[in-house]
């Protein structure tokens, strides 16, 4: 009697203990669904600020975060400071630079002289540059701005150290500079020369005159002098691409 009557408590008690495992088991169930289902706070991107939009984002609405700063921004910030700014249109230069000669000299605007020549400057300025005002300006989007430096038959004239042994005393690369007096800046990088003598000139050519060929600087000087007859046999043009 006492095995028999012992035998239904025992199984009374593994049944509670099942219960109360099967309990325990779907409450860990349960708080574990919840838990997944909560919205889940990931980790702000680096560098970003709260309720701003990555730059990564392909969402169609605007941001109003300030735009991070652009390798053109940089660019264009760094020829600034090296003395180069953007102009905003075209304007008459009164000033200039070649900082490989140490030159810093002023700017005639100038037409024609008597002859119908694209004018020189002044006779007794040997660094002056003349502008020639009949033709593009510098900050144009198309054509040559064109600058005329004399050089002297005895020398110390800024052409004469322009030019030597038949070759450029500029390099690829040297920044030319025109100043504006508004505080305008146009750079110009040093490209290449180019020879021509006076008597193989063609004047429908764009070697010198273009008001519509990509921007360009051609500065001209004089070459070649012919003692015999006082005249310069040749041309250097000294050709420079805008820097942006």
């Amino acid at each position: 009697m006492t095995h028999s009557a012992a035998q239904p408590k025992s199984n009374r008690a593994r049944l509670i203990v099942i219960v109360a495992m099967a309990l325990v088991g779907i409450i860990l169930i349960g708080f574990a669904v919840w838990k997944a289902l909560q919205p889940q706070a990931g980790p702000e991107p680096v560098g970003s600020t709260s309720g701003t939009v990555a730059a990564s984002s392909s969402s169609p609405e605007p941001s109003t975060a300030a735009p991070a700063p652009s390798t053109t921004a940089a660019t264009t910030s760094s020829a600034a400071a090296g003395g180069c700014s953007t102009t905003t249109g075209s304007f008459v230069p009164n000033r200039f630079t070649i900082d490989a000669l140490n030159a810093d000299e002023p700017v005639v605007a100038l037409g024609q002289d008597a002859e119908g020549n694209i004018a020189a400057p002044p006779l007794d300025e040997p660094r002056m540059a003349s502008w020639w005002n009949e033709g593009p300006r510098p900050g144009s989007d198309a054509g040559k701005a064109v600058l005329s430096i004399h050089t002297y038959r005895n020398g110390k004239a800024l052409g004469n150290e322009m030019w030597a042994g038949e070759q450029s005393a500029l390099k690829p690369g040297d920044l030319i500079k025109l100043y504006g007096p508004n505080g305008e800046v146009q750079c110009y990088e040093f490209t290449e020369t180019k020879k021509v003598f006076v008597k193989d000139y063609d004047p429908n050519s764009d070697v010198m005159v273009d008001f519509e060929g990509d921007p360009m600087l051609a500065i001209i000087i004089c070459w070649d002098f012919d003692a015999k007859t006082e005249n310069w046999d040749s041309r250097i043009f000294f050709y420079g691409k805008p820097v942006a």
